[in-house]
């Protein structure tokens, strides 16, 4: 009989321990710290497993009376929530945070308690117990007390600071300079399109050619080849056919095709005619036909020029 009762007990023993109530537990180290300190604090409550997300924190965690002396947070080394195995079906929820003292001058030297408001556990209430901690006065027993300052929140700062822009006097010049030419630069172009000079007309643009010609006193075949040419790109430039790249023939077609009147059609064939002569025959000009060569030139220039009425 008594064998079977202690298989029993030790089948039930597990589950004994596991429906333990929760149980808190509070300490700080070190017990006195002077008031440029601050006391590392251990909260921990063991319970049944699971304790992760089992444990609801109070709003405050200290109560009124030790709010007023002290300020709680979280340590920043080592403030996480631990939970760690505690026995058979149990663990240990624990968190360490960092007390700093905020006390007046008449309360230094003597032991402060710090007391909890409960806390929830599977929302059963369980209430740590409290733990006393003394302010010393730093630099001795008669050392002036610093005035107390309000508490007051942890600003956030931002993730990087602007970086101020050195306002020097040479760096005010290059933007000044700056800003200057890119206000110049319309102006600049709208004066460099103003002075640009207005296309020639053909026609005033193979008179001068044919005068330059004539004033450069030369004679012989270089002079037919030259009015030839002239003749051809003012055909070109005027009437839009590629003078210079057909020969007396197929210009000569490209004027009827075009409806030029016969006379002056035939009369630029017969100048290019005589020109072909003195370049490919050997018939050179002398200096009264280079003259009168010009001179016929220039009349079918402004002949062709002239303004033509109706039909």
């Amino acid at each position: 009989m008594k064998p079977t009762l202690a298989a029993l007990a030790f089948l039930l023993l597990p589950a004994a321990i596991r429906a333990q109530p929760a149980v808190g537990f509070s300490n700080a180290e070190p017990k006195q710290v002077k008031l440029s300190q601050s006391s590392r604090l251990t909260l921990a409550i063991e319970g049944p497993a699971p304790m992760r997300g089992a444990v609801q924190l109070p709003e405050q965690l200290l109560t009124a009376d030790a709010n007023k002396n002290w300020r709680i947070r979280p340590d920043p080394r080592d403030g996480a929530v631990e939970v760690k195995p505690a026995g058979p079906g149990r663990e240990r929820w624990q968190q360490v945070y960092r007390l700093d003292p905020y006390i007046e001058k008449e309360l230094v030297g003597r032991p402060l308690r710090v007391t909890f408001n409960p806390v929830k556990v599977n929302g059963h209430p369980v209430t740590w117990d409290p733990v006393d901690v003394t302010v010393i006065r730093a630099g001795g027993k008669d050392a002036p007390l610093p005035e107390p300052h309000a508490v007051t929140p942890v600003e956030e700062l931002p993730d990087r600071l602007p970086t101020p822009i050195p306002q020097t006097p040479w760096l005010l010049v290059a933007l000044a300079l700056a800003t200057a030419f890119a206000l110049a630069i319309p102006f600049v172009v709208v004066w460099l399109r103003s002075r640009r000079a207005a296309p020639v007309p053909p026609g005033e643009w193979a008179r001068t050619a044919l005068a330059k010609l004539e004033a450069s006193g030369g004679t012989g075949g270089a002079i037919a080849e030259r009015v030839a040419a002239i003749l051809r790109k003012f055909v070109e430039r005027r009437f839009a056919i590629p003078a210079t790249k057909f020969t007396t023939a197929e210009l000569s077609a490209a004027t009827i095709e075009q409806g030029w009147p016969v006379e002056e059609a035939e009369s630029l064939r017969a100048l290019l005619d005589e020109c072909d002569l003195a370049k490919f025959a050997g018939d050179a000009p002398d200096d009264d036909r280079c003259r009168r060569l010009i001179s016929a030139a220039v009349d079918w220039v402004d002949n062709i020029s002239r303004p033509r009425g109706p039909n």
